[in-house]
């Protein structure tokens, strides 16, 4: 009789359990949160200049899965007002033009880096001050997304580990105009 009552009760646990799970899962379903995996990222920003309409951030992926990922957007969770648009730079003429990208392909087992003078982000509606952290939020086409806090650095701050060092070429000139910023 003890064999009969052991194993029912670890019956029922099994059960209980099975259906924990199951409910958890469901949840987690629902919810329609999905995260990219597996997927590094590293990034930074930098402190805004006085008077500056917008901030620059720039971020490093690395695509560790068999699949492609597409970014879609980028969400500001603790800035609700801001933006962040998606820009690469171009040479047209000599001179430097920034266009905005709907999306950004990130192939399988491949890295990005974005780098000022080439693909970047453009934070508007936020204040970008040395020392403080921004949090951002990846959006791809199939739904997951990727979150991390990105540090906002000074002028003169060495960049985080995994991003290379900047390099700004000679001679160029930046062209605001024609793309959308104010």
């Amino acid at each position: 009789m003890r064999k009969n009552n052991a194993v029912t009760g670890l019956l029922r646990g099994i059960v209980l359990v099975s259906l924990f799970v199951a409910g958890a899962i469901q949840a987690s379903e629902s919810s329609g949160q999905q995260f990219v995996d597996p997927l590094n990222a590293v990034g930074y920003a930098r402190e805004m200049p006085p008077g500056a309409p917008m901030g620059a951030a720039y971020l490093a992926l690395q695509n560790l899965s068999a699949s492609e990922y597409v970014l879609e957007r980028i969400e500001l969770p603790s800035h609700p007002e801001g933006r962040v648009e998606l820009h690469t730079t171009l040479q047209e003429g000599g001179v430097s033009k920034m266009r905005v990208l709907a999306k950004l392909a990130l192939p399988a087992q491949a890295s990005i880096e974005m780098r000022p003078g080439a693909t970047h982000l453009m934070v508007h509606g936020v204040r970008l001050k040395a020392g403080a952290q921004l949090p951002v939020k990846l959006v791809f086409t199939d739904g997951s997304s990727y979150q991390l806090s990105l540090p906002v650095l000074g002028l003169n701050d060495a960049l985080p580990a995994g991003m290379n060092a900047e390099v700004e070429q000679e001679g160029h000139h930046h062209h605001h105009g024609h793309h959308g910023h104010g």
